[in-house]
């Protein structure tokens, strides 16, 4: 009779020669978007409208381990802002408290107009105040509509002249779309051709976030197959990012730190609820930040700091900045 120790002494399985899996090994990017232009205190009550909520939400995130700031800013009751300069006064007042924070802007100030009319006024009043005021600037790569009143028209000429324009304002687009034609449109209007320089930043829009503009989100779970077929149509030397919204938004940014994106958006602007199947609704935005950072280092991948991120982003190194220190987060 053969013996335990005689039947298992040759098996060897190989478990220990298996390869390391780089996907996750690259740092991730934490992008908090604390407040948009719709999300209001009727979905939930604690949506930051002024701008001292504003600028209290960025600074919380930011110190929770928010690297780039999504920034929007909001009229006293709520509405709203596209002036320049309450745009410029957030920004001013986020960078007293976070000097190093990489900072990233919805340009369009005039949704009357169209392509490099559309920004032309926010990029003039930010840049001319300096170059920390708008580093990465956010492009939808794709017409929709919001309202019978409000549609945002994309064509072939207006992209490429919005994105050498901010390209040659020192201003990285953030090329973000949720359907594989507008992901093609820029690799054939832009990328191929050269105008988008190198790396370009690729968002994808998963989940639902209100409008038009979202993934498919059910069947639940199978939406979350949609994005990984569009993160194929990425091509490589991009830099990845996902926005993901809605109820689902934390499945989704938990894939896209899986599959080794480069940059998760989380935050107040594009979700109401901090689980798909509870009713809980998201307090602070720095909560959403803090979630994705613990699961992000709990499966061993490392948060980048706002410099990390810049050099990941293609954007310029910020000069004689001195970083706060952010705590680390609670297990």
């Amino acid at each position: 009779m053969v013996s335990i120790k005689e039947l298992y002494s040759d098996v060897v399985t190989g478990l220990h020669a298996e390869p390391a899996l780089p996907t996750m090994s690259k740092k991730l990017i934490i992008n908090v978007a604390p407040t948009g232009s719709f999300t209001s205190r009727q979905q939930n009550p604690l949506q930051p409208y002024t701008m001292e909520e504003n600028v209290t939400a960025a600074v919380e995130a930011y110190k929770a381990g928010a690297a780039v700031w999504h920034a929007h800013a909001r009229e006293p009751d709520g509405l709203p802002s596209k002036d320049p300069a309450v745009m410029k006064e957030t920004i001013d007042r986020v960078l007293d408290q976070c000097p190093d924070i990489v900072t990233s802007v919805i340009p369009y100030a005039d949704y009357t107009k169209q392509g490099v009319d559309q920004i032309k006024p926010c990029v003039e009043v930010l840049k001319a105040a300096g170059e920390q005021y708008m580093e990465t600037a956010v492009l939808l790569i794709m017409s929709m509509s919001f309202s019978e009143k409000f549609t945002y028209v994309v064509t072939e000429s207006s992209l490429r002249e919005t994105a050498e324009y901010l390209e040659a304002h020192n201003v990285r687009p953030e090329y973000q779309g949720h359907a594989y034609s507008g992901m093609k449109d820029v690799m054939d209007w832009l990328i191929d051709r050269g105008i988008a320089k190198s790396p370009p930043i690729m968002n994808i829009m998963a989940g639902f976030h209100g409008f038009s503009h979202a993934t498919p989100v059910t069947p639940d779970p199978w939406s979350y197959v949609y994005l990984m077929s569009l993160a194929q149509t990425i091509p490589p030397g991009c830099t990845r990012g996902v926005c993901a919204g809605g109820r689902n938004w934390l499945p989704f940014s938990t894939m896209a730190i899986m599959m080794g994106f480069d940059m998760v958006r989380v935050g107040m602007e594009d979700s109401v609820y901090m689980y798909p199947h509870r009713d809980e609704k998201i307090r602070t935005s720095a909560d959403a930040v803090r979630k994705i950072r613990t699961i992000a280092e709990e499966m061993g991948r490392e948060i980048a700091t706002p410099d990390e991120a810049r050099q990941i982003l293609g954007i310029k190194p910020r000069q004689g900045v001195s970083a706060p220190r952010r705590g680390a987060v609670a297990l």
